[in-house]
């Protein structure tokens, strides 16, 4: 598939490697009382991640899932994120989904 010129993926990418930014808790805790949140491993880049999501790319997500690198929130990290107002992730919004990943230097 391709829009204009430019092939599907690479579109999808450009959008969301405009997208991705920080965010606190505060910004995503709405997405997670719905529990649309997914946590991303280090081994991967958002945006990669991402792609693959918006795509559909069920073999690699299903993959990713399997192995842990992507994966929803667990139990203590729910509790304690609200205590954590101050700290940043990495975010990026694939609706319906927000996928975050801490800092490379957390």
């Amino acid at each position: 598939m391709r829009e204009g010129n430019i092939p599907m993926a690479e579109a999808v990418r450009k959008n969301l490697e405009r997208a991705l930014g920080p965010v606190y808790f505060a910004d995503f805790q709405a997405m997670l009382a719905r529990d649309a949140v997914f946590v991303v491993a280090q081994t991967l880049t958002l945006v990669e991640c991402g792609v693959a999501v918006a795509l559909d790319d069920v073999e690699r997500v299903q993959a990713w899932i399997a192995s842990g690198e992507l994966r929803k929130p667990s139990r203590a990290e729910r509790e304690a994120w609200p205590r954590s107002a101050e700290r940043q992730w990495m975010s990026l919004v694939v609706q319906p989904f927000v996928l975050l990943q801490e800092p490379a230097d957390a």
